[in-house]
């Protein structure tokens, strides 16, 4: 990890950098909300490792949130980061993203952390949850750039209009990926199958219609979430494969079993086919398959 990937993550989320005017001069200061105390330390700790110092306090009394902070102008190396990010528009300054922006890993990690979602559809068995990466503080200049960048990583996203939960008005845009070509699968591959274990039960507050609580490790997906998502990710096909061989069964008995045509199971097998998220369900269970392992599998390749 670089810092300029952990501060640019963070500024394609929810931090800011502030511009302040003192008596002896101006100041850059860095500033990072969140709902939960844990989670800031946890990113404080990541920035004592570049030896920048950052402090934690209340940030909103109403809305119970904290911030962790530091003035940018004590480390030299960090000064050009404002520039980069920030421009003046229309007499205002304005948040942008710098044309040479790299994204990393890393990078996503912490803009999905700070901004990004997985979105389910509640009662749908069948239907592949969206990664969502929210955009709607940018330009669409800026958006049309930053899917470009995701798709540089092979990950397909597209734009759609956002409504605000609050005031129920649309506010820019949010990216929703493809469900259909795998880039979910692709995603987390990038970022971690799994939420940082440090940070797995902090708050992120409660949201959605019923105003449940949510936690960091609900960003990630449960087991089901991972049979849909994997449904359509083609790089099974070898291992599906080769299981049926260990296990020594004929494509016939499988689709048997399935209740498909064998035809339907050769072309899962080769790559040629997605199979339904129903049928592709029923393979795994036909074939004895848990979804830890085929994940170990598909990471190993």
């Amino acid at each position: 990890m670089k810092i300029g990937e952990l501060l640019s993550g963070t500024l394609l989320g929810d931090a800011n950098i502030q511009a302040r005017r003192f008596k002896y001069g101006n100041y850059f200061y860095y500033k990072l909300t969140a709902k939960d105390k844990k989670f800031l330390r946890w990113c404080v700790k990541l920035f004592q490792k570049f030896g920048i110092n950052c402090y934690i306090t209340q940030d909103n009394k109403i809305s119970r949130t904290f911030l962790s902070g530091f003035y940018m102008n004590k480390y030299d190396f960090l000064l050009n980061f404002h520039k980069k990010w920030y421009k003046h528009v229309n007499g205002k300054v304005i948040k942008t993203i710098p044309r040479n922006l790299e994204l990393t890993s890393t990078t996503l990690l912490f803009w999905y952390l700070g901004d990004g979602s997985l979105i389910r559809r509640k009662n749908d068995e069948n239907r592949v949850p969206f990664v969502v990466l929210a955009t709607n503080t940018f330009s669409k200049k800026n958006i049309d750039l930053l899917i470009q960048k995701l798709k540089d990583f092979n990950l397909n996203f597209y734009p759609v209009k956002y409504k605000s939960g609050f005031t129920g008005k649309e506010s820019g845009y949010c990216l929703y990926s493809n469900t259909q070509d795998g880039t979910p699968y692709r995603f987390f591959k990038l970022i971690g199958f799994e939420c940082p274990k440090e940070i797995e039960n902090c708050s992120t507050g409660c949201k959605g219609i019923y105003r449940e609580e949510k936690f960091f490790k609900d960003k990630w997906p449960t087991e089901e979430d991972w049979v849909k998502i994997l449904s359509n990710v083609k790089e099974t096909a070898r291992i599906i494969k080769l299981r049926r061989k260990q296990l020594n069964l004929t494509q016939k008995y499988v689709s048997g079993l399935v209740k498909v045509t064998r035809e339907h199971i050769r072309d899962i097998e080769n790559g040629r086919r997605y199979g339904s998220v129903k049928s592709f369900r029923k393979v795994l269970k036909a074939l004895n398959i848990e979804i830890k392992y085929l994940l170990n599998e598909l990471e190993d390749n």
